[in-house]
Protein backbone atom coordinates (compact mmCIF):
# COMPACT_ATOMS: atom_id res chain seq x y z
CA UNK A 1 0.00 0.00 0.00
CA UNK A 2 2.72 2.00 0.87
CA UNK A 3 4.67 1.28 -2.21
CA UNK A 4 1.48 2.40 -4.31
CA UNK A 5 0.85 5.51 -2.05
CA UNK A 6 4.80 6.64 -3.41
CA UNK A 7 3.88 5.85 -7.08
CA UNK A 8 0.91 7.72 -6.96
CA UNK A 9 2.58 11.08 -5.21
CA UNK A 10 5.45 10.91 -8.06
CA UNK A 11 2.76 10.32 -10.83
CA UNK A 12 1.28 13.63 -9.18
CA UNK A 13 4.40 15.59 -9.24
CA UNK A 14 5.91 14.49 -12.58
CA UNK A 15 2.13 15.94 -14.39
CA UNK A 16 2.46 18.98 -11.63
CA UNK A 17 5.74 19.62 -13.20
CA UNK A 18 4.89 19.46 -17.06
CA UNK A 19 1.76 21.67 -16.49
CA UNK A 20 4.31 24.79 -15.09
CA UNK A 21 6.51 23.84 -17.77
CA UNK A 22 3.66 24.03 -20.64
CA UNK A 23 2.48 27.48 -18.87
CA UNK A 24 5.67 28.57 -18.79
CA UNK A 25 6.19 28.08 -22.22
CA UNK A 26 2.80 29.82 -23.29
CA UNK A 27 3.49 32.93 -21.10
CA UNK A 28 3.79 35.67 -24.01
CA UNK A 29 3.27 33.57 -26.94
CA UNK A 30 1.24 35.56 -29.13
CA UNK A 31 -0.26 35.40 -32.72
CA UNK A 32 -0.33 37.66 -35.25
CA UNK A 33 -2.41 37.20 -39.00
CA UNK A 34 -2.69 39.08 -41.70
CA UNK A 35 -6.82 38.98 -43.00
CA UNK A 36 -8.69 40.19 -45.23
CA UNK A 37 -10.71 43.19 -45.45
CA UNK A 38 -13.89 41.35 -45.87
CA UNK A 39 -13.34 39.52 -42.50
CA UNK A 40 -12.98 42.90 -41.08
CA UNK A 41 -15.62 44.19 -38.17
CA UNK A 42 -15.31 47.66 -37.11
CA UNK A 43 -15.91 48.78 -33.40
CA UNK A 44 -14.85 51.17 -31.43
CA UNK A 45 -12.40 50.28 -28.82
CA UNK A 46 -10.75 52.29 -25.75
CA UNK A 47 -8.46 54.34 -27.58
CA UNK A 48 -9.12 56.85 -30.42
CA UNK A 49 -8.64 55.04 -33.46
CA UNK A 50 -8.90 51.84 -32.23
CA UNK A 51 -10.98 49.42 -34.11
CA UNK A 52 -10.96 45.87 -33.36
CA UNK A 53 -13.54 42.68 -33.06
CA UNK A 54 -13.70 39.88 -30.48
CA UNK A 55 -14.14 36.88 -32.97
CA UNK A 56 -13.90 32.93 -31.66
CA UNK A 57 -9.68 32.27 -32.86
CA UNK A 58 -8.60 35.72 -31.39
CA UNK A 59 -9.44 39.73 -31.96
CA UNK A 60 -9.19 41.26 -35.07
CA UNK A 61 -7.44 44.42 -35.08
CA UNK A 62 -8.20 47.37 -38.08
CA UNK A 63 -5.39 49.52 -38.02
CA UNK A 64 -6.53 52.81 -39.99
CA UNK A 65 -4.43 54.43 -42.94
CA UNK A 66 -2.17 56.66 -41.76
CA UNK A 67 0.66 59.30 -43.20
CA UNK A 68 3.85 60.49 -42.05
CA UNK A 69 6.84 62.08 -43.20
CA UNK A 70 10.75 61.38 -43.18
CA UNK A 71 13.77 62.08 -44.48
CA UNK A 72 14.57 60.70 -47.10
CA UNK A 73 18.72 59.90 -47.31
CA UNK A 74 18.38 57.65 -50.80
CA UNK A 75 16.27 55.21 -53.11
CA UNK A 76 17.68 52.15 -54.34
CA UNK A 77 16.48 49.32 -56.55
CA UNK A 78 18.74 46.77 -54.84
CA UNK A 79 18.05 45.82 -51.18
CA UNK A 80 21.51 45.23 -50.27
CA UNK A 81 22.84 48.73 -51.55
CA UNK A 82 19.94 49.96 -49.80
CA UNK A 83 21.02 47.93 -45.87
CA UNK A 84 24.81 49.12 -46.92
CA UNK A 85 23.58 52.75 -46.97
CA UNK A 86 21.67 52.33 -43.56
CA UNK A 87 24.83 50.57 -42.24
CA UNK A 88 26.76 53.95 -43.54
CA UNK A 89 24.72 56.16 -41.66
CA UNK A 90 24.02 54.08 -38.33
CA UNK A 91 28.00 53.95 -38.40
CA UNK A 92 27.83 57.26 -38.13
CA UNK A 93 25.41 57.81 -35.41
CA UNK A 94 22.19 58.55 -37.76
CA UNK A 95 19.40 55.77 -36.73
CA UNK A 96 18.60 55.33 -40.47
CA UNK A 97 16.24 52.73 -41.58
CA UNK A 98 15.22 51.20 -44.62
CA UNK A 99 11.52 51.33 -45.55
CA UNK A 100 9.54 49.57 -48.30
CA UNK A 101 10.91 47.66 -51.11
CA UNK A 102 11.18 47.96 -54.93
CA UNK A 103 12.09 50.91 -54.32
CA UNK A 104 14.00 50.54 -51.23
CA UNK A 105 14.05 53.88 -49.20
CA UNK A 106 16.11 55.26 -46.54
CA UNK A 107 15.51 57.43 -44.17
CA UNK A 108 15.89 59.17 -41.03
CA UNK A 109 13.37 60.40 -38.76
CA UNK A 110 9.55 60.51 -38.70
CA UNK A 111 7.51 64.03 -38.37
CA UNK A 112 3.89 64.54 -38.71
CA UNK A 113 4.21 67.47 -41.79
CA UNK A 114 7.48 68.14 -44.16
CA UNK A 115 7.51 71.38 -41.84
CA UNK A 116 8.56 69.95 -38.67
CA UNK A 117 11.55 68.06 -40.77
CA UNK A 118 12.99 71.85 -41.35
CA UNK A 119 15.55 71.11 -38.22
CA UNK A 120 16.55 68.09 -38.63
CA UNK A 121 17.21 68.32 -42.64
CA UNK A 122 19.00 71.52 -41.85
CA UNK A 123 21.21 69.36 -39.37
CA UNK A 124 21.97 66.90 -41.58
CA UNK A 125 23.20 69.86 -44.22
CA UNK A 126 25.60 71.15 -41.53
CA UNK A 127 27.45 67.45 -41.59
CA UNK A 128 27.25 67.24 -44.95
CA UNK A 129 24.31 64.96 -45.99
CA UNK A 130 21.52 66.25 -48.05
CA UNK A 131 17.61 64.63 -47.61
CA UNK A 132 14.48 65.32 -49.41
CA UNK A 133 11.35 65.47 -47.31
CA UNK A 134 9.52 61.99 -48.30
CA UNK A 135 5.99 61.30 -47.48
CA UNK A 136 4.64 57.60 -46.49
CA UNK A 137 1.61 56.62 -46.62
CA UNK A 138 0.67 53.12 -45.35
CA UNK A 139 -3.19 51.88 -46.12
CA UNK A 140 -5.64 50.44 -43.88
CA UNK A 141 -4.09 47.16 -42.60
CA UNK A 142 -5.97 44.16 -40.94
CA UNK A 143 -4.78 41.98 -38.20
CA UNK A 144 -5.98 38.82 -36.06
CA UNK A 145 -4.49 38.88 -32.83
CA UNK A 146 -4.27 35.70 -30.38
CA UNK A 147 -3.00 34.36 -27.38
CA UNK A 148 -1.24 35.50 -24.47
CA UNK A 149 0.01 39.02 -24.89
CA UNK A 150 -2.90 39.53 -27.69
CA UNK A 151 -4.22 42.60 -25.61
CA UNK A 152 -0.64 44.45 -25.15
CA UNK A 153 0.24 43.65 -28.84
CA UNK A 154 -3.05 45.18 -29.70
CA UNK A 155 -2.34 48.09 -27.85
CA UNK A 156 1.37 49.17 -28.78
CA UNK A 157 0.34 48.57 -32.60
CA UNK A 158 -2.50 51.01 -32.33
CA UNK A 159 -0.29 53.35 -30.25
CA UNK A 160 2.24 53.17 -33.46
CA UNK A 161 -0.14 53.72 -36.12
CA UNK A 162 -1.64 56.83 -33.71
CA UNK A 163 1.80 58.20 -33.92
CA UNK A 164 2.34 58.01 -37.37
CA UNK A 165 -1.04 59.09 -37.79
CA UNK A 166 -0.58 62.50 -35.52
CA UNK A 167 2.90 62.39 -34.89
CA UNK A 168 4.87 62.00 -31.74
CA UNK A 169 3.21 63.35 -29.05
CA UNK A 170 3.14 63.50 -25.03
CA UNK A 171 -0.45 62.03 -24.54
CA UNK A 172 0.84 58.70 -26.78
CA UNK A 173 3.76 58.06 -24.96
CA UNK A 174 2.06 58.53 -21.91
CA UNK A 175 -0.15 55.94 -22.94
CA UNK A 176 2.28 53.24 -24.31
CA UNK A 177 3.87 53.39 -20.59
CA UNK A 178 0.37 52.99 -18.74
CA UNK A 179 -0.33 49.99 -21.13
CA UNK A 180 2.73 48.34 -20.81
CA UNK A 181 2.50 48.61 -16.90
CA UNK A 182 -1.18 47.30 -17.15
CA UNK A 183 -0.60 44.70 -19.53
CA UNK A 184 2.96 43.33 -20.05
CA UNK A 185 3.71 41.05 -16.66
CA UNK A 186 6.34 39.31 -15.69
CA UNK A 187 7.25 37.70 -19.36
CA UNK A 188 5.94 39.89 -22.31
CA UNK A 189 7.35 38.81 -25.71
CA UNK A 190 10.48 39.81 -26.30
CA UNK A 191 9.69 41.69 -29.92
CA UNK A 192 6.93 43.80 -27.93
CA UNK A 193 9.65 44.50 -24.99
CA UNK A 194 12.37 45.71 -27.92
CA UNK A 195 9.33 47.91 -29.20
CA UNK A 196 8.74 49.10 -25.62
CA UNK A 197 12.95 50.01 -25.09
CA UNK A 198 12.37 51.96 -27.91
CA UNK A 199 9.68 54.08 -26.56
CA UNK A 200 11.60 54.31 -23.03
CA UNK A 201 14.60 55.73 -25.73
CA UNK A 202 11.94 58.54 -27.07
CA UNK A 203 10.87 59.23 -23.76
CA UNK A 204 13.74 59.95 -21.90
CA UNK A 205 14.90 62.94 -25.17
CA UNK A 206 14.82 66.60 -23.72
CA UNK A 207 13.42 68.07 -27.72
CA UNK A 208 11.21 66.80 -30.43
CA UNK A 209 14.01 66.58 -33.23
CA UNK A 210 16.19 63.71 -30.74
CA UNK A 211 12.83 62.11 -30.45
CA UNK A 212 12.08 62.28 -34.08
CA UNK A 213 15.38 61.08 -35.06
CA UNK A 214 13.74 57.67 -33.24
CA UNK A 215 10.45 58.01 -34.46
CA UNK A 216 11.69 55.50 -37.95
CA UNK A 217 12.69 53.00 -35.39
CA UNK A 218 9.57 53.44 -33.94
CA UNK A 219 7.57 52.52 -37.07
CA UNK A 220 10.13 49.89 -38.28
CA UNK A 221 10.28 47.90 -34.85
CA UNK A 222 6.56 47.88 -35.10
CA UNK A 223 6.51 46.59 -38.53
CA UNK A 224 8.80 43.45 -37.55
CA UNK A 225 6.32 42.68 -34.62
CA UNK A 226 3.95 42.09 -37.07
CA UNK A 227 6.61 40.10 -39.63
CA UNK A 228 7.33 38.46 -36.76
CA UNK A 229 3.97 37.14 -35.27
CA UNK A 230 2.58 36.87 -39.09
CA UNK A 231 5.16 33.95 -39.49
CA UNK A 232 6.78 36.33 -42.25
Amino acid sequence: MKGYERIRIVIVLVLGMMALGLLTWGIGKVYLELVGQSSRVKVEGTQKNLKVSNASDGTVLVLPEATFWTCQLGVFQNEGNAQLSRDKFRVLAFNAEVIGANPWIVGIGLAHSANELKGMRQTLIEKGIPTVPKQIVLPERSFRVAGNGSQLTVELLTNVNSILQKGLTTEALTQEKQSWEALAGDHPPKELEALHQLYDQIRIKTNFEEQSALGLSLYFDSQKVINKFSGK
